[in-house]
């Protein structure tokens, strides 16, 4: 079975990423690493296959470069949404993408709303486990896997070692729980999710995730809590402008967490 009908995107110069140990795709608002040595930028727009980013706060930029001191990694500033009339295929070709480039290692990370009312916007959480709520979107091969979890655990448990010992935040863990948006919970499903285990929901990761899994990579991943969607007041003063405005005020806190993980397993 393959994993897609459709051709993977490809860069204009493969080679670049020759040396490339680490992929990170970057949910929104996120800005991070910006220190790489050795840096190659490439456009979306300028890689054969890959569609045209229509979302606030994805920039649509591929990012090569070395971490100082660290690997080299491939930054993806940006991703496609199952919302914005994508089909899974197109949902999962940063990650289809990397793995035709022979990257076997990958961090996503996103912009997630909290279910447990003591966190805080800005919190992180490792993702342990993930929810498949996206039901509907149409594909032309299923995805499966004999994995429980698409996430590494001795990854998440490297990082969350580390992270007690040298960062000065808390590091939530929990199970994130994929909607395909692009409009937010209702109350009745925000107390739903927290029932069923969950403790952040979002739009975006779950088909990556699952197709890494798919191909075999290992995996990590980070939500970024940007509101506590716990009341029907929070619920409402939610926007997506608040979203990015509060995932760029963690950045430096994600900054720190991905060059963590980066060091863990370069």
């Amino acid at each position: 079975m393959t994993a897609s009908t459709v051709a993977l995107p490809v860069p204009r110069d493969p080679d670049a990423f020759r040396d490339v140990e680490i992929a990170i795709v970057l949910g929104s608002g996120i800005s991070v690493l910006h220190d790489l040595e050795n840096v190659i930028e490439m456009p979306y727009s300028e890689i054969q296959g890959l569609p045209e980013v229509t979302v606030a706060g994805h920039q649509g930029t591929l990012t090569v470069g070395t971490i100082p001191g660290g690997p080299r990694v491939a930054i993806a500033r940006g991703r496609f949404h199952l919302y914005e009339g994508h089909d899974l295929e197109a949902g999962t070709c940063l990650i289809r993408m990397f793995h035709g480039l022979g990257i076997r290692k990958v961090i996503l990370t996103n912009a997630a709303g909290g279910l447990v009312g003591h966190w805080i916007p800005g919190d992180l959480m490792i993702i342990r486990d993930q929810v498949n709520l996206l039901g509907g979107f149409r594909h032309s091969a299923p995805l499966v896997s004999r994995e429980a979890s698409p996430y590494s655990q001795p990854w998440s448990d490297r990082l969350a070692t580390w992270a007690r010992a040298h960062v000065d935040f808390p590091l939530r863990e929990g199970v994130y729980a994929g909607l395909l948006g692009p409009n937010y919970e209702t109350p009745a499903e925000i107390l739903w999710l927290q029932r069923i285990g969950t403790h952040a929901v979002g739009m975006s990761t779950v088909p990556e995730a699952e197709m890494a899994r798919q191909l075999g990579l290992e995996l990590l991943g980070i939500s970024c809590i940007t509101n506590i969607a716990v009341t029907a007041e929070a619920q409402a003063e939610t926007s997506h402008g608040d979203v990015v405005d509060v995932a760029r005020k963690a950045s430096q806190r994600m900054d720190a967490l991905l060059r963590g993980a980066c060091q863990l397993l370069g």
